[in-house]
């Protein structure tokens, strides 16, 4: 095999392939990788493939590897198909074993033994299926001969890297699926910082920085990741399938549930040790979490020794969004000979602990409750408790434990231990163990920093509708401490008992008033920006009467009610019976909530959906239920989960509305430690103040052009002047977005009257510079919502008119251009973005142009590097405008088609050619007839292989390399239109 030594793989700029090699990695050129692909519609390298089928399966004959070969590359390029080829890359597929008459399981990869497996990084990897677009990979891993992992390189001087790594991973499933069929990880990386996820899923929300201490370098992130027993480790347990309202998704588990689960796993196995709490919060990921360490105890029978573990959920992570991944896993489990049972009632979980059942059973708390003492004395059973501040109280925690003495009991929480009589229980049930009363915590701050969920920010509704401080004191916080709340049945049967306080709350004229504020806010600051909201009302009568009051405001299609059923409400509750939705029709609502572009788009809520409920476009809570502690926390991070639209707009930070006013005083809201919940919730006008910082900030440093000159003059002065630097130009970026988040959350606002001007003059000088310098024009295509809409009514201000315009790309004009007012660095970009536009349009003509296309991008890079001056750089492209104008003149007179004659302009000059005598003109009419022959060529892969072999012919008298050279750039140019794969 043709190995390299790094130093000469031409990899400068893909410095991840060096630090890939320092860890064991074996780099590959782009040459060699094609050959063993068998060229640019394979993916997989054949030859690695079936040395380690030989390797891993002695028992397999040369043809029944050669059909594993075939099948592994007939799977379809869908996330079905991926599944599949993660499924034979973890070994869990079988092949019929001729000689012992019976299947075994196929090893590809040797998880044990991370030295025996081969491991290649290559780069520039490019796929061209027949007859479709191609395009191109920056970097490749592959183990065994299977591609595994895609990294997309970004230049650091440029923002917004993640989202365009984002962007690209869809363009591959659009245009090119075969190039992520089996690769199983998609990675963006700028050599700053390096943000991993999967394939399959396109999606910024799904993407995780990966952490790293700040001294810690880029080098040591690459090679964290990569490294091999590691990397090899989350093939095999960090990736997950699972289904979600109906489709099939993909996740990666990231580093703060990787190291749960370790500590999970391990203290399962610990002898002393047989309890363990773990914190992590809201929206992290806890689910999955467990539902992984349970997938590894299982697993692994000879370590656990065949053990049982017992997954206790509550009833409405059941009806939820469990549902689906709980299904999921255990089908794969029991594709994996795990036996999975469901105890649908008590007598049903003594039974399987008295016969003594291995496996995973999953349970509901209450269904412990009376069950036998000692029903299963066995030390390797492991009891997973999902919320496990509710599940252990009152007595069913204890009959739980009393049935399992010996077991392993793991508490799961999603909210940390409160100051209060059954916060300490929880932790005296599963903390005393740990030093710090965890067994693994992932807090809050955390998370956001992490970005895996957001901050929230609240407001107050007008005083007018909120609960008197003292009446909210009295019937709701002093009632609430003494009671203990840690679910919201408990908290309802509070509210009952506070009749004065619910009498306020469901008041038809505060409802009114009520519902008169959400339609009104949600029009102006919720709506705009695509989002949807929750209304929660203190019961199910309120939820109705919210219901009927918001449809004379709203269209009723926008709003639903979703709440329990009771038979009695039909003659007690005739209105709440009345919109009470069908088991079905909810269905449908929980679905279509989560869909952008669909009704509803607010629902109203009082019990169901407040836990469990993921709906990452949720935005806005109004808030009408007295909460505090673990409701009040777990409710408001419905709002807390990452969004990002079709547009690649994020959603920044959830709100809370608060028309009850438990929020006023978060220390009596909220007993936690204030570490635990430092910066979960926000007043709103921390926001403000910031925004008007940043204004101010931003006014000074970029909105000042001097005083002389016309408005184009001014405007000009700054985008080519200030912004000419990338650097700068990144940071204007940035300062611009941060201030825009704020903007798209506080507006409308009477406190940023004053600021509207600057604002949108902001905006508009970053629409200005986007489009200055950027590929292709699309003006005010990267506003957020309200300040597209507030830049559009003024969409024709001064200034923005050359800025925005593309020009041709000719003598002429170039000439006319110098006389005009104006700088000269601006005249430039549009000239480039000219002749970019031309090759755009017109494809035949692109492999005439490309070239040209070429020197001049590398002309407007010396001029932002300011290598050269805007003079200069003009008179370089009037060099490139009359040798354009020359091949036009050129491709006219030899009566050739553009597309043809793009053959003989690309190897007009080339060495080879010249020194065996061939003309380049006379190759280009011989391929044009050969066209004529095969006009299929491009479609029809015999007809393309007849037009290959004809093409060879002229080429005789070349070396075999050069007329393998010459053949591939006059067949790319004649099916693509091009002699280089699309990027």
């Amino acid at each position: 095999m043709s190995e390299i030594r790094i130093s000469e793989a031409g990899t400068v700029q893909f410095p991840m392939v060096t630090h890939a090699v320092g860890i064991g990695w074996t780099p590959i050129t782009p040459e060699v990788a094609k050959q063993k692909r068998g060229g640019e519609a394979g993916m997989m390298l054949r030859d690695e493939l079936e040395a380690a089928l030989a390797k891993f399966n002695p028992w397999m004959t040369a043809d029944a590897i050669r059909q594993v070969i075939e099948k592994l590359e007939a799977i379809p390029p869908t996330i079905e198909g991926n599944r599949d080829v993660l499924a034979w890359l973890r070994g869990e597929r079988q092949w019929y074993d001729e000689a012992e008459k019976r299947h075994r399981h196929v090893q590809l990869i040797d998880f044990e033994h991370p030295g025996e497996n081969v491991f290649h990084v290559t780069w520039e990897w490019k796929l061209k299926p027949p007859a479709r677009k191609g395009n191109r990979a920056d970097v490749m891993f592959v183990v065994n001969g299977v591609p595994v992992c895609i990294v997309e390189h970004k230049n650091p001087k440029d923002g917004g890297a993640i989202d365009q790594g984002v962007t690209q991973l869809k363009r591959y499933e659009k245009e090119t699926p075969e190039l992520i069929g089996a690769p199983q990880l998609f990675n963006v990386t700028h050599l700053l910082d390096y943000w991993y996820g999967v394939t399959w899923n396109a999606n910024r929300r799904f993407m995780a920085r990966w952490k790293q201490q700040p001294e810690e370098t880029y080098k040591f992130a690459v090679q964290a990741f990569f490294e091999p027993t590691d990397f090899l480790r989350t093939l095999r347990d960090w990736i997950l399938f699972y289904v979600e309202d109906g489709e099939t998704r993909k996740s990666i588990l990231r580093q703060h549930q990787r190291i749960a689960i370790d500590k999970i796993v391990a203290r399962c196995e610990d002898k002393e040790k047989k309890r363990g709490l773990v914190w992590h919060t809201q929206g992290s990921g806890k689910t999955f979490t467990l539902l992984t360490a349970a997938k590894l105890i299982l697993e692994d029978k000879a370590r656990f020794q065949n053990a049982t573990v017992i997954l206790v959920v509550d009833r409405t992570e059941l009806e939820g969004q469990l549902k689906g991944w709980v299904e999921k896993l255990l089908g794969e489990m029991q594709q994996q000979d795990i036996p999975v049972w469901r105890a649908n009632s008590k007598a049903e979980v003594q039974e399987l602990l008295k016969t003594d059942k291995r496996g995973l059973i999953i349970s509901m708390i209450h269904k412990f409750e009376g069950i036998d003492k000692d029903a299963n004395t066995r030390e390797n059973i492991y009891v997973f408790i999902d919320e496990a501040h509710r599940s252990v109280a009152k007595d069913l925690g204890t009959y739980m434990m009393a049935a399992v003495p010996n077991a392993t009991i793991i508490g799961f929480t999603g909210t940390p231990i409160a100051k209060t009589a059954q916060g300490e229980g929880t932790f005296k049930i599963f903390g005393t163990e740990d030093e710090q009363g965890y067994l693994d915590k992932y807090s809050i701050r955390e998370s956001i920093e992490d970005e895996t969920t957001l901050p929230i920010r609240h407001t107050m509704a007008p005083s007018e509708m909120t609960v008197p401080a003292e009446r909210l004191d009295k019937e709701f916080f002093e009632l609430a401490a003494a009671e203990g709340v840690t679910d919201v049945e408990e908290l309802n049967k509070v509210l009952d008992r506070a009749v004065g306080l619910r009498t306020f709350l469901t008041a038809d004229d505060r409802i009114e008033k009520v519902a008169a504020f959400v339609a009104e806010h949600f029009k102006e600051k919720v709506y705009p920006l695509g989002y949807k909201a929750f209304l929660v009302g203190v019961n199910r009568e309120a939820c109705a009467k919210y219901k009927r009051a918001l449809d004379k405001l709203l269209p009723p299609e926008w709003s639903e009610a979703v709440y329990t059923e009771n038979a009695a409400d039909i003659v007690d509750r005739p209105l709440v019976a009345e919109v009470q939705l069908s088991p079905e029709r909810e269905a449908d609502v929980r679905l279509l909530f989560k869909k952008p572009n669909e009704d509803p788009k607010i629902l109203i809520v009082t019990d169901k959906l407040l836990t469990g409920y993921d709906a990452p476009l949720l935005y806005c809570m109004y808030l009408d239920k007295p909460m505090r502690d673990h409701v009040l926390l777990q409710a408001i991070a419905r709002v807390n989960r990452p969004y990002v639209d079709a547009n690649g707009v994020q959603k920044r930070v959830g709100l809370v509305v608060d028309f009850v006013g438990v929020l006023r005083e978060l220390k009596k809201a909220l007993q936690f430690d204030s570490s635990d919940v430092s910066g979960v919730i926000e007043d709103l006008d921390l926001l403000l103040k910031d925004f008007l910082a940043k204004i101010e900030k931003a006014k000074i440093d970029y909105l000042d052009a001097g005083d002389e000159g016309s408005a184009d003059e001014k405007l000009e002065k700054l985008v080519y002047g200030r912004f000419l630097d990338p650097e700068p130009r990144k940071a204007f970026f940035e300062a611009y977005k941060e201030i825009e988040a704020l903007w798209e959350i506080l507006s409308p606002s009477p406190e940023l009257r004053d600021y509207i001007t600057t604002f949108k003059r902001l905006a508009q000088l970053y629409a200005a510079v986007r489009n200055a310098y950027a590929d292709h024009v699309g003006y005010v295509a990267d506003l957020a919502y309200k300040t597209r809409r507030l830049v559009e009514e003024s969409a024709t201000q001064e200034g923005l008119g050359r800025l925005t315009k593309t020009v041709t790309f000719d003598v002429k004009t170039l000439e006319g251009l110098r006389g005009e007012p104006g700088s000269d660095e601006g005249k430039v970009f549009n000239l480039v973005r000219g002749l970019q536009k031309e090759i755009e349009d017109e494809a035949d003509a692109a492999p005439v142009l490309q070239s040209l296309k070429d020197r001049a991008e590398r002309i407007l890079k010396d001029l932002e590097n300011r290598n050269t001056t805007g003079l200069a750089a003009m008179d370089m492209l009037a060099a490139l405008a009359k040798e354009k104008e020359e091949a036009i003149e050129a491709a006219k007179d030899s009566g050739l088609s553009t597309r043809v004659f793009g053959i003989y302009w690309n190897l007009k000059d080339d060495e080879a050619l010249r020194n065996a005598g061939i003309s380049a003109m006379e190759l280009a009419r011989d391929a044009e007839t050969e066209t004529h022959r095969y006009p299929n060529a491009r479609v029809n892969d015999d007809e393309r292989r007849k037009l290959r072999a004809a093409l060879y012919r002229p080429l005789l008298g070349l070396c075999k390399e050069d007329r393998g050279r010459v053949v591939d750039v006059v067949l790319a140019i004649l099916l693509n239109g091009d002699h280089d794969a699309d990027k």
